[in-house]
């Protein structure tokens, strides 16, 4: 890694950026008195985007230069526009340099290579060269076509078009249902009694069944007294939900979510996770819980696939640790899954678990998206 020097007189009080920057230094005195810092370099990314004079509609640049942030690959990560809000593009760089950043990569934020693109940007770079020499600036290409957007946009289609998603009470209607779909569920009502659950319980046990095709899920599902209306509130505050893999991220309704103001958050890929988890001698997903304990307070938990985070988090609380709303322990396999989810029941934390070996991420993201479908009917009465 390349090493710079923060040049630091401290009988002045004056700092000069020399090229470098880090959260280590080792103090070294100078022939003249001063302190020269020397520290590793810093790697930062400026995400630069048009920006609005609607303050909401940055949010968005901001909530993405938040995730770049959270998964640890770089030192600092800031967002900029190039009008109407502040940051600006030399600000930005300002306040990057004024962190210590060594390397800056602009990321310009924009699927078309306009004007801002191909004329603005570079005049900006020109001057940021020019006030900051020892900083090594590199543009990287804007979004522009990636066939990942196809899928996104195609999920945005989907989403328009689907019964109950993003519109009215989000719920959908049996008879809004696929056929095939509508089909399933009758099949489930007519094989099985369910007359022992809630209303919204039923609901859950259903769409449970549907997804993993397993009747054995009537009899081991089990709910806390107050698992629904405790879920149901943390998301008509607009909770955030944590969930333990990324496959159990990628299957919940974002629309539903939307529709409440929540946000999903999984960490368990996140570069820092990784080191803290081969620091701590445990799994990732155990090292992800405790990574998330600034959102957990009242949060929405969902563990679809690794007993180690179920137990981690159990233990978090258990130790006068932050305490979730509502906890969906569903781990599935041979190794600790029953013991975590039997530690869950009796934890005193809210959840909805099920009993046994079976779990898995289908049995999760179908409770969670069953229980948001249900919190947003206007015909809920807790």
């Amino acid at each position: 890694m390349t090493v710079g020097l923060l040049l630091t007189c401290q009988g002045a009080g004056f700092l000069f950026p020399a090229g470098g920057g880090a959260s280590r230094s080792t103090p070294v005195r100078s022939s003249h008195g001063g302190v020269l810092s020397v520290q590793s370099a810093k790697k930062a990314v400026l995400l630069l985007g048009h920006g609005s004079p609607i303050s909401e509609a940055n949010e968005p640049l901001r909530q993405v230069a938040d995730e770049i942030r959270r998964r640890g690959l770089y030192d600092l990560v800031e967002a900029a526009f190039l009008q109407f809000e502040e940051p600006d593009f030399q600000k930005g760089v300002d306040i990057l340099a004024g962190r210590g950043a060594t390397e800056i990569a602009l990321m310009p934020f924009f699927l078309y290579t306009g004007a801002h693109v191909s004329k603005d940007l570079p005049r900006e770079l020109d001057e940021a060269k020019g006030r900051y020499g020892r900083i090594r600036f590199r543009m990287t290409r804007n979004i522009g076509y990636d066939p990942r957007l196809v899928d996104i946009a195609v999920e945005r289609i989907e989403e328009a078009a689907a019964p109950g998603e993003g519109v009215g009470d989000g719920r959908a209607a049996p008879a809004d249902r696929h056929p095939i779909e509508a089909e399933s569920f009758r099949i489930i009502e007519e094989e099985i009694d369910l007359a022992g659950f809630g209303p919204v319980e039923r609901e859950v046990v259903k769409r449970v069944i549907h997804a993993t095709a397993d009747f054995d899920f009537r009899d081991i599902l089990a709910f806390s007294p107050g698992a629904v209306k405790a879920g149901c509130a943390a998301f008509a505050r607009g909770a955030p939900v944590i969930t333990d893999v990324r496959m159990v991220e990628a299957g919940i309704s974002r629309a539903r979510l939307g529709g409440f103001g929540s946000r999903l958050f999984c960490f368990s890929s996140d570069a820092d996770v990784v080191a803290a988890a081969r620091r701590r001698g445990m799994t990732r997903t155990a090292a992800s819980m405790r990574k998330a304990a600034g959102l957990l307070d009242g949060a929405v938990v969902v563990i679809g696939n690794a007993p180690t985070a179920l137990v981690e988090l159990i233990k978090m609380a258990a130790e006068g640790g932050p305490r979730p709303s509502l906890v969906v322990g569903l781990p599935v396999g041979f190794v600790g899954a029953a013991e975590s989810k039997q530690a869950l029941m009796d934890s005193g934390l809210e959840y909805i678990t099920s009993a046994g070996r079976k779990g898995g991420t289908s049995a999760a993201v179908a409770a969670v998206n069953a229980l948001l479908i249900e919190c947003a009917s206007p015909a809920l009465n807790l």
